[in-house]
C-alpha cells in the first residue's frame, strides 16, 4: 500500500514538472514568435521591405503615406492580407463575358472551380512586399502587429458630416438592405475577430479608399462578398462622412485585439 502511494506521488510530481515544462515551452515558443515577426517588420533579412518603414515604428500607420494602422489588429486579419496580397491574381479567377441576349451566342465556359479567386488585393506596392514573405514570416509579423499596444487620436470634423456617418455607422440604410457599419466591425469600430478588421484608427482617405476598391473590384478578399455588397450601395457622399466619423473617435488600448 504504502509502495502504491509512493509510486501514485511520483507519477503526479513527474505530471507536474512535464506541464510546468510544457507551459514553459509555449511561453518561450510565442517570444520567440513575436521577435522573429519584429524582425521581418524591422527588414532583417535581405530581400524583405520593411513594414515600419511604411506603417510606423509601431504599426500606428502614416496618413500621409496611405498606409493603414496595423497595430492591435487581429493577427488571422493580418495574416489573410498578406496571403491575398501575395497571391498572383494572373493565375487565380476566370473572367467571364457578359451573357449575350442572343441565347445562342452565351459563351459556355468549361472550368475547374478550383482556379476561381480565394482573395485577391490589389496594391503594387504590398503586392511586392507580401510576395518576398514566406508563410513562417507572414504568420510571425502578423502576431507581433496584433501585440502592440495603440492610441487613436480622433480627428475633428463639422458636425453636419459626423451626425450622417454615425447614423450608417449605427443603422446603416436597412433600406438599402446594408446593415450598420458596427453590427460586423464592432462597437466604436474597434473590429471584431479575424474577418472584420478596426475602422476606428485608420485614416479616413484610407477607408474610402478602400470602400472605391470594392466597388471597383481592386479589392476582392472579402467573405461572401459580403463588402462589396456594401460598397456598392454607398455614395461618395456616404464614405466620407461615415470615415469622418469613425476618424473621430478617440481609443487607446495597452493589449490586443482579440
Amino acid at each position: 500500500m504504502l509502495l502504491l502511494s509512493v509510486l501514485l506521488l511520483a507519477i503526479a510530481v513527474w505530471f507536474g514538472v512535464l506541464a510546468l515544462h510544457n507551459s514553459w515551452d509555449e511561453s518561450a515558443t510565442e517570444s520567440t514568435i513575436l521577435q522573429d515577426g519584429e524582425r521581418v517588420a524591422r527588414s532583417e533579412r535581405t530581400g524583405v521591405q520593411s513594414c515600419i518603414a511604411c506603417h510606423g515604428a509601431k504599426g500606428e500607420g502614416n496618413r500621409a503615406l496611405g498606409a493603414p494602422r496595423l497595430a492591435g489588429l487581429a493577427a488571422g486579419y493580418i495574416e489573410k492580407q498578406l496571403h491575398d496580397f501575395a497571391r498572383d491574381p494572373l493565375h487565380v479567377g476566370v473572367t467571364l463575358d457578359p451573357i449575350a441576349r442572343d441565347y445562342s451566342k452565351t459563351p459556355r465556359v468549361q472550368v475547374d472551380l478550383t482556379v476561381y479567386t480565394p482573395g485577391v488585393r490589389r496594391n503594387s506596392a504590398m503586392n511586392t512586399a507580401a510576395a518576398t514573405l514566406a508563410h513562417a514570416e507572414i504568420y510571425a509579423v502578423a502576431r507581433y502587429f496584433n501585440s502592440l499596444p495603440y492610441q487613436v487620436v480622433a480627428t475633428p470634423s463639422d458636425p453636419e458630416t459626423l451626425e450622417r456617418g454615425e447614423d450608417l455607422a449605427l443603422r446603416g440604410k436597412p433600406e438599402y438592405g446594408i446593415p450598420a457599419c458596427t453590427s460586423c466591425h464592432g462597437p466604436d469600430g474597434r473590429g471584431f475577430g479575424d474577418q472584420f478588421p478596426p475602422l476606428v484608427g485608420q485614416a479616413p482617405e484610407y477607408i474610402i479608399r478602400q470602400l472605391d476598391h470594392w466597388q471597383t473590384g481592386a479589392r476582392d478578399n472579402d467573405t461572401m462578398a459580403l463588402m462589396r455588397n456594401v460598397s456598392d450601395q454607398l455614395t461618395d457622399g456616404d464614405k466620407i462622412n461615415v470615415a469622418a466619423y469613425f476618424a473621430n473617435i478617440s481609443v487607446a488600448s495597452q493589449g490586443t485585439e482579440k
